[in-house]
């Protein structure tokens, strides 16, 4: 449940007054708290309000001007040692002043980007991803020197940058001050768009937010290179936010320890640099991200590809009204339900994965994509992983029940293409009034919705209408989607009430 956090002014005592509410249900947390009796109203007296520095602003801004008016000498002094100086420079000079002597705009503080050569190889660690084919690289020969400049810029007085296109400077992101490159200027150039030399982030700043280089970081190049991995694509159209989820798991990213022995392939026209990585135990990156589902081949040599794992046989049902079993509900555009007849046959199901777990092998190692046998709860289920976790734990599917469970890598047995060989019980579907809508959105409506609106393992009636690309069947069920209808489902917050009053 996210929050929007507006700030007020700030109470006695210096601590900042602010309104809280849903970014989805618009709902007021203070009112929420009060209508559950958790609160109770209080007025608080402001000492500053956000028009109050506004004001504040203002008047700096006419009395600088006033001054320079006067003297422009005496508003130079003035400017500089009165406390909120960024303001006063920044103010526009008045009319009178027009006709002074334009001072020309100082050249572009630079720093020199790291470049690396055709054929050339260095052992490098992943310091910044833009999506799995397109990241940033740090030579682990240059680590102790960006450790150096890290601590030497979190140290630097402050002072005036200028608003130009290449000026090198420091930025502040994540509360450290990294070298940047000034790649984009606002409308009214109070703002820019910088690059992180040392890191390979874009960030936004205000201009009066950044700090001048010191001279003595000026010759040293920037520490990392872009890069483009070559031999792979996007699954898709457009890589997915769980493919560059599962490509920061891959390269370790932020980690100096995971180090990578990287080989420039080429450098194209354009001067993007292609490369191939393995890590330290000889594993082709590349490779690795195509059989793990992440991205998919694009022009590798066949045999370069290791063969794809095992796929569970998707389930079916037949086209027409029948009672179905819900299993889980995630958006209108993803719901899992299965025939009476398949929930049935879950408990012989289960009896037979047992007596499978006993005979098999554990798992030793695992990547996402591998289908396994699962152990929750004292019960074994068919189950496919998704995510490799820290501390030998791993994210599972539990295929024929559409549900998600961490569990332990000591939990978890090699799936045999015996037990694959049924069909899954779940089948996924989409609510066919919803099929030309977008998935996204979808899920941020209606997500935490839904399990109020359906029983998991009720029974509804369902009309399977047909399918559409990728498998997924079209159904309607007129009894979810007549609670779907506007204004007959309760909002978070209102079913917050209601628990509240109870209490």
């Amino acid at each position: 449940y996210k929050l929007g956090v507006e700030f007020v002014g700030q109470v006695e005592g210096g601590r900042w007054a602010v309104r809280m509410r849903g970014m989805e249900d618009k709902e007021d947390i203070g009112q929420l708290l009060l209508g559950g009796e958790l609160a109770r109203a209080r007025e608080d007296v402001l000492m500053q309000s956000e028009e109050n520095v506004q004001s504040d602003v203002a008047d700096v801004k006419q009395d600088q001007a006033k001054k320079s008016d006067d003297s422009p000498s005496q508003s130079q002094e003035a400017g500089s040692s009165a406390k909120p100086s960024g303001l006063a420079i920044s103010a526009t000079l008045p009319q009178q002043l027009t006709s002074a002597p334009v001072q020309s705009t100082p050249a572009p503080l630079s720093v020199p980007r790291g470049v690396l050569a055709p054929g050339s190889e260095v052992v490098a660690c992943v310091c910044y991803l833009e999506t799995p084919a397109v990241f940033y690289i740090c030579p682990i020969t240059s680590v102790d020197q960006f450790t150096n400049i890290l601590t030497t810029t979190q140290n630097c007085p402050s002072g005036q940058v200028s608003p130009t296109l290449g000026m090198c400077c420091l930025a502040k992101d994540e509360d450290c001050w990294y070298r940047a490159e000034i790649v984009q200027l606002g409308e009214d150039n109070t703002t820019a768009t910088l690059f992180l030399l040392d890191y390979g982030k874009t960030v936004q700043s205000n201009m009066a937010s950044l700090r001048p280089l010191p001279k003595e970081m000026e010759t040293v190049p920037g520490l990392v290179y872009k890069v483009n991995l070559k031999g792979i694509k996007p699954v898709g159209k457009d890589w997915s936010e769980d493919q560059i989820g599962g490509a920061e798991i891959v390269l370790d990213v932020g980690n100096d320890a995971t180090q990578f022995n990287v080989k420039v392939v080429e450098v194209d026209s354009s001067g993007e640099i292609c490369v191939s990585m393995k890590d330290s135990e000889g594993t082709d990156v590349a490779t690795l991200m195509i059989e793990t589902e992440i991205a998919a081949a694009d022009n590798l040599v066949p045999n370069e590809v290791s063969k794809a794992p095992l796929e569970y046989q998707p389930g079916s049902l037949v086209l027409g009204s029948q009672s179905a079993i819900v299993l889980s509900a995630v958006s209108p555009l993803e719901i899992y339900i299965c025939s009476e007849e398949m929930f049935m046959k879950l408990s012989t199901s289960m009896a037979m994965l047992e007596t499978a777990a006993t005979s098999t092998t554990l798992v030793t190692t695992v990547q996402a994509g591998d289908p396994v046998l699962a152990c929750d709860d004292d019960t074994w289920y068919r189950g496919k992983v998704t995510q490799v976790m820290a501390d030998d734990m791993v994210q599972v599917e539990l295929v024929d029940l559409a549900s998600t469970v961490i569990l332990s890598k000591t939990q978890l047995r090699k799936a045999s293409s015996e037990v694959m060989k049924e069909e899954v019980i779940a089948v996924s579907c989409c609510l066919d009034s919803w099929v030309e809508k977008d998935r996204k959105l979808a899920i941020e409506k209606w997500g935490d919705k839904m399990a109020g609106m359906v029983e998991q393992y009720s029974e509804v009636q369902v009309e399977v209408v047909g399918q559409v690309d990728g498998g997924q069947l079209r159904v309607k069920i007129p009894e979810l989607e007549n609670k779907m209808i506007e204004g007959r489902v309760k909002s978070r917050a209102e079913m917050l009430k209601e628990k509240l009053k109870k209490k």
